[in-house]
């Protein structure tokens, strides 16, 4: 089976992985940032589904480990996670089983995360004198706050479905025979939307969290006057006024 396959229905991307059994290495998170470009640049992928048939992953292998990272020459090892995380469509993580390691920083780099009740989450690279290599150290305190970031950073503490959907780490947890087709309801309900009010909207959550808020406030303002030109927004307008489904185009 491919490491990572993708299958575009009905404006939903679904990215399907296969993590080799060793562990995330270069080839599968090339793999990863392979298929994230290809679907961001579709223009009829409106949302995107990433899952896998078991675990999302336990973490890095080691011969990834023993390669040196931050190098001038040396690829980063964790560049498909960016290229995932820079996707405009809306991104739904389903996760199975356990999310460890970089597997957790992939979820992290997605928009919105369904859990199976029996997946598993830590990311405990110090444990093995490493930091997190895919961004976990700065997108986990943006989903969960600092508190709970240093206490899963620090002390590499596994947690349940359970206590990730307290602590906000994941939004929603189902039966396992479920995940599927929770993830899937999550992005045909997105899909239906606006295609480009939704990439707009992410945007505007993404970068405006990092602003003042007076800025981030100027920010929306300037996305909606764009959204303004659209033909989709007129299409918007006409369908409310007209009490029906509207039909948008994505320009």
């Amino acid at each position: 089976m491919p490491l990572v396959q993708t299958q575009v229905v009905d404006h939903v991307a679904t990215i399907t992985l296969a993590p080799p059994e060793g562990g995330y290495d270069h080839a599968f998170i090339d793999a990863v940032g392979a298929a994230a470009s290809e679907v961001a640049g579709d223009q009829d992928v409106r949302a995107v589904i990433v899952r896998s048939d078991g675990d999302l992953g336990a973490g890095w292998a080691a011969s990834a480990l023993d390669e040196p990272a931050g190098i001038p020459g040396v690829p980063h090892l964790a560049s498909g996670i960016e290229a995932l995380a820079g996707v405009p469509q809306p991104v739904i993580c389903a996760i199975r089983g356990r999310a460890h390691s970089i597997a957790l920083e992939l979820a992290l780099a997605c928009d919105v995360r369904v859990a199976e009740e029996g997946a598993t989450f830590a990311l405990a690279d110090t444990q093995v004198g490493t930091l997190p290599l895919g961004g976990g150290t700065q997108r986990l305190p943006r989903a969960v706050g600092r508190a709970q970031a240093l206490r899963l950073v620090l002390l590499g503490e596994e947690v349940d479905a359970a206590e990730a959907l307290r602590i906000g780490l994941v939004s929603r947890v189902v039966l396992a025979e479920e995940l599927d087709s929770a993830a899937q309801a999550i992005a045909d309900a997105v899909a239906a939307r606006g295609p480009i009010a939704t990439r707009l909207a992410k945007e505007a959550v993404h970068r405006g969290v990092e602003m003042p808020l007076d800025q981030a406030l100027r920010y929306e303002l300037d996305l909606t006057v764009l959204l303004q030109s659209t033909a989709d927004r007129a299409e918007g307008v006409r369908a409310f006024a007209e009490k029906r489904p509207p039909r948008f185009i994505g320009r």
